[in-house]
């Protein structure tokens, strides 16, 4: 357990009785020590949602709603942020692409003047999400792989609409493809990684520098600079599976309806749900980088993951796949308590870094 977080049985009791009793006995222990300190902190993070979108009160009703989610988010998300490896130098920036700046933060986990670059797309449904709540993770892929990873901070749905992320995806990485050592990153050698939401984005922005560079005035030279993708437990264009059928619900966001809200949120129209950008399995999948697939599986989008990486392979690409059975969507923000997490996460360095160098 956490040092210094004390859990209460009770409200870890109450909410294991909301999840199907065979989805908690096929939780690992250390999953059910995850449930058990989210269960003791949700009502304090919400509250602070709740405190801070009452401060906005210049915002709409709609607005408001939206920052009390993301201000929960992000402080259920603070205390797994702690600790971790500390960087030889972390820097914020802005890249001017898809019309914006965007902002960008660069973790370097070694004082090397130039290093090669993997780009961090985090998750959080495309519409939570920023570049302190997965700092962890970016943290640790850094210092288990020696590259530097950059968070890319894109704008959040329901505000902004597909395919305004993704073209700010893309764009930053066509940027440092172009223009890398002016961040002492080599713009020759990148990869993309993302988890859940910023895994869609990972693939899409893939595909779209390798099929319509022009969308975002990439130079053609910029999907040659990527030599890995690596989606993380993401949604790749299944309607409907076992996996969504078994897990997931009100309990975790995660529901059928869950799913489906999010995606409205984020599509401009239904038909855009089709696009080969979101539909991956739809996509013509020859001819990417190598590609790592992790899945959870315990996660309504297991199916997805499984799916993804058999369709990559029957395309020619080179694909590692993982499967982590006993956990939940998002294990990846847990490392404070899951083996899992260090694990699939030094596994995705380590793939990752063969590539780049």
């Amino acid at each position: 357990m956490i040092p210094g977080v004390t859990v209460d049985p009770a409200l870890t009791d109450a909410l294991l009785a909301t999840i199907p009793a065979d989805i908690v006995a096929s939780m690992s222990p250390q999953m059910r020590e995850v449930m058990a300190v989210q269960a003791t902190r949700a009502d304090a993070c919400r509250r602070a949602g709740e405190d801070f979108a009452a401060a906005q009160s210049d915002l709409s009703p709609a607005a408001r709603s939206w920052a009390a989610k993301r201000a929960e988010y992000r402080t259920e998300r603070t205390l797994w942020n702690e600790g971790g490896p500390t960087m030889s130098r972390t820097d914020d920036h802005h890249i001017r692409t898809a019309g914006i700046d965007v902002p960008i933060r660069i973790h370097r986990p070694t004082a090397e003047a130039v290093l090669p670059g993997l780009l961090f797309l985090h998750g959080g449904g495309f519409s939570l999400g920023d570049l302190d709540t997965h700092d962890r993770i970016m943290r640790v892929l850094a210092a288990a792989g020696g590259f530097a990873v950059i968070g890319v901070d894109y704008s959040l749905s329901p505000e902004v609409k597909f395919p305004q992320a993704l073209h700010e995806c893309a764009g930053v990485v066509d940027h440092l493809a172009g223009h890398g050592e002016d961040f002492g990153i080599d713009g020759a050698r990148l990869a993309i990684s993302g988890d859940s939401a910023g895994a869609v984005l990972t693939l899409g922005a893939g595909l779209l520098l390798r099929d319509e560079p022009e969308t975002v005035g990439a130079s053609p030279a910029s999907f040659s600079a990527l030599r890995a993708l690596l989606p993380i437990y993401g949604s790749h264009g299944l309607n409907d599976s076992a996996s969504r059928r078994l897990y997931g619900g009100d309990w975790d966001g995660m529901g059928i309806h869950d799913l489906s809200n999010l995606l409205d949120d984020y599509l401009p129209t239904p038909k855009d749900e089709h696009s080969p950008f979101i539909a991956h399995l739809t996509a013509d999948l020859s001819g990417l980088p190598p590609v790592f697939v992790a899945a959870a599986g315990l996660d309504p989008l297991r199916d997805d993951s499984r799916a993804l990486a058999r369709t990559l392979q029957r395309a020619g690409n080179d694909v590692r796949f993982e499967e982590y059975p006993h956990v939940l969507h998002s294990f990846l923000h847990f490392g404070r308590i899951l083996d899992d997490t260090t694990t699939v996460l030094h596994n995705a360095a380590a793939f990752a870094a063969h590539h780049l160098n």
